[in-house]
């Protein structure tokens, strides 16, 4: 049997990846590009064709990430299962985070997404402050994942 390390440190990297482009997406939507879109238009205004043309833009990598972090996390976690209740604990949270992320974004893009298509200025920025809400939380449960993932390996020897 081949040793797993090099398949683990594969997918390791991978995952890190992965995770650093939906968040990094969701960061710069929701921290930077949001409050210069919204500078660019009149207070009655919505920045409708920059938020169009940003979810056109992103749609593919966000999704390609989530899709490349669900599988290289489970295969990490068929490669090398937690063996302690510190890193079974540490996975959970993780797959919390994860569940977390994937909820809001979901929600995003079949429900506030598509009903963002056809509103009015008015009704545009009430349904863009929930999704920036979920942004935020989204960014955040993916930021805790990422440190618990780094703390994780650094505090293993520990517990």
């Amino acid at each position: 049997m081949p040793p797993v390390e090099p398949l683990i440190g594969f997918f390791a990297a991978t995952h890190a990846v992965a995770a650093a482009v939906w968040v990094g997406a969701v960061f710069m939507g929701s921290v930077i590009d949001w409050p210069v879109a919204r500078a660019t238009v009149e207070p009655h205004q919505f920045p409708f064709r920059f938020i169009v043309g940003q979810g056109h833009r992103v749609f593919v990598w966000v999704y390609a990430g989530i899709a490349i972090l669900l599988v290289s996390g489970a295969v990490l976690l068929w490669l090398a299962p937690p063996q302690t209740p510190f890193e079974s604990t540490l996975a959970a949270l993780k797959v919390l985070a994860l569940a977390v992320m994937v909820g809001n974004t979901l929600y995003g893009s079949l429900r506030t997404w598509p009903n963002l298509q056809f509103a009015t200025a008015e009704e545009a920025k009430f349904l863009y402050r929930g999704y920036m809400i979920r942004a935020y939380i989204t960014c955040s449960s993916g930021i805790f994942a990422i440190v618990l993932g780094a703390l994780g390996r650094h505090l293993k020897a520990v517990f």
